[in-house]
């Protein structure tokens, strides 16, 4: 009876220590791995001024918990009518409280920054284009070079080539500028004095008046 005994208390002090065992090791295994944040699209991202805003969204992993990309809150400070450089913060927890933050720039620009190049115009007064009246040197087979606005964000620059219909050279390279300008709102922007008026076709070119007969097509580079 006492080795029946003794058999079993072994055995329930063998079972104990084990169950104790697990215990521990459950209680040391802990998840302190923070998730993972993926970017979708471009940072920073770029937009024209009073753009409507487009979020490109992120996914988020855990180790544990898998693809919690609809636990992700999103805060911005983005605004579209002024141009400047914004902020948008992704965050996200998981299951055991680790979290992760990721900032995506946002960079709003007037549209009418960048390098324009002149690749038409178009004669809008009475008749055709008068004999004599020059133009911008656009076509490939004119001897001069298309002119070209170049916008910077603080100051623009304008290099003119003028050519005879037949394509041969009135006048070879003059540079205006740089010079500031200014936005005054709905696509007009003074520079030194001067109104320029521009209508935007699409993301890439823009179309002005060079007087009340010319009308001058170019195309962002």
């Amino acid at each position: 009876m006492k080795k029946i005994l003794y058999v079993f208390l072994g055995l329930s002090f063998a079972f104990s220590c084990s169950s104790n065992s697990e215990d521990e090791s459950e209680e040391t295994i802990q998840d302190s791995e923070p998730p993972i944040i993926t970017l979708l699209g471009e940072n920073p991202q770029v937009m024209f001024l009073d753009d409507v805003y487009q979020e490109l969204g992120a996914v988020a992993t855990d180790n544990i918990d898998g693809d919690i990309t609809n636990s992700i809150t999103i805060s911005s400070n983005v605004n579209v009518s002024e141009t400047g450089s914004y902020n948008v913060i992704y965050n996200v927890v998981d299951s055991s409280n680790n979290s992760s933050i990721a900032t995506r720039a946002v960079n709003i620009t007037d549209p009418i920054i960048g390098t324009w190049t002149l690749i038409s115009e178009e004669w809008l007064g009475a008749g055709s284009w008068p004999v004599g009246q020059v133009r911008g040197c656009f076509l490939s087979s004119d001897e001069g070079s298309p002119d070209q606005f170049i916008f910077t964000e603080t100051s623009v620059t304008k290099n003119v080539w003028e050519c005879f219909q037949d394509g041969t050279l009135a006048e070879d390279l003059v540079v205006y500028g740089p010079t500031s300008w200014t936005n005054i709102g709905a696509n007009s922007y003074l520079i030194d004095g001067f109104t320029l008026e521009v209508t935007f076709i699409d993301g890439n070119q823009i179309q002005t008046p060079f007087d009340d007969d010319i009308l001058q097509t170019w195309i962002r580079n």
